[in-house]
């Protein structure tokens, strides 16, 4: 039998629907064809009824009425293209304006370095530098936190080392059975 499209099969089949790209029909029919012992199964669709305009305006009211995690939308400027970023709780607008405008100013520094290099150059090298900078901050930080326990642990030293001998009530306190051994 030949598929076209004025027949059941061609109107409904699987194989039409993927070229429309409409997966909200359901199976109207489903058969099976045998072949040299393989399965083919096939199912047949019907199409789904259109909406009522009362029910497309609930549709449009209910997605309306779901809040957006994004909600708030902050425009920013890097490298004379203007941006819209989404920000929530979690990031707050004036910290995405700073970061935009340390981003802003990192690749004006390259396009002043590089004037003669593509935007999407600029960009990468832009980013470049980005990494380079943090991979730089993050070593400093290693090295004052090794400084900072090294500090710590030279004070706990002396301090030992400064610590007075403990009075006879002192020892008394130290001691667990209550006995001075002298």
């Amino acid at each position: 039998m030949k598929r076209t499209n004025n027949s059941i099969l061609g109107k409904y089949s699987e194989n039409n629907l993927k070229k429309k790209k409409d997966k909200s029909m359901s199976p109207m029919v489903t058969y099976e064809q045998r072949y040299k012992g393989d399965l083919l199964t096939k199912e047949v669709t019907e199409p789904v009824k259109p909406l009522s305009i009362s029910e497309r305006l609930a549709k449009k009211e209910e997605k309306e009425e779901t809040p957006d995690p994004m909600s708030k939308r902050v425009s920013v400027t890097i490298g004379d293209n203007t941006y819209l970023l989404g920000c929530n709780e979690d990031i707050s607008e004036t910290r995405i304006r700073k970061i935009a405008a340390m981003a802003d100013e990192i690749y004006r520094e390259t396009k002043e370095n590089n004037p003669y290099i593509a935007t999407n150059k600029t960009a990468i090298l832009s980013l470049i530098e980005c990494c380079d900078r943090y991979i730089s901050l993050k070593e400093e930080n290693n090295n004052l936190r090794t400084e900072v326990m090294f500090y710590k642990q030279k004070d706990m030293i002396n301090e030992e080392k400064t610590r007075p001998e403990p009075t006879p009530i002192e020892k008394l306190s130290l001691s667990a059975d209550g006995d001075i051994n002298d």
